[in-house]
């Protein structure tokens, strides 16, 4: 070998390594994790347990007095509807609730139920506004059931 000239080795921070093969593996296991970090693994899920729970609370509200007549505005509609802010709209809830019961009622319960499976919001959208009263709040939820209800049927024919 002429002085001089040096050869290149295969060493790991060598350019001439291949590590494609190895970096789309990677990528691919890190894709099969990734919907588990939005929410609870689907392989706990249990459709029929949370569906019941979202039966529950519809029958409480049902029972109580009902809301106005009066419609909920299209932006409510809109945002209680928005699956991207399903997480902040539940924590909405939760925390209204407490105006109406203590936390060891069945509906702050159940909804505290949903937190594990729902996405860590990505919109940069408002949550939901609750009134202090009765009325706002068992419309708003009743919309907002709705919409937790389509995202479960959704989860639920995907896994």
């Amino acid at each position: 070998m002429p002085q001089g000239t040096r050869t290149r080795q295969n060493t790991p921070c060598s350019p001439n390594m291949n590590s494609l093969p190895i970096l789309h593996l990677l990528l691919f296991l890190l894709g099969f994790q990734a919907p588990q970090a939005q929410g609870r693994s689907l392989s706990t899920y249990q459709p029929k347990q949370y569906f019941k729970m979202i039966g529950e609370i519809m029958d409480i509200l049902n029972t109580s007095p009902s809301p106005s007549e009066e419609t909920l505005d299209p932006n409510e509609t809109n945002t209680l509807l928005n699956t991207t802010l399903l997480r902040p709209n539940l924590d909405a809830f939760l925390n209204a609730t407490k105006n109406f019961y203590n936390n060891e009622s069945l509906i702050w319960k159940n909804l505290k139920e949903f937190l594990p499976l729902l996405p860590n919001p990505t919109s940069r959208g408002e949550p939901i506004y609750i009134e202090n009263n009765w009325d706002d709040f068992q419309k708003k939820l009743k919309k907002y059931l709705e919409a937790l209800d389509k995202f479960l049927s959704r989860t639920s024919t995907e896994s």
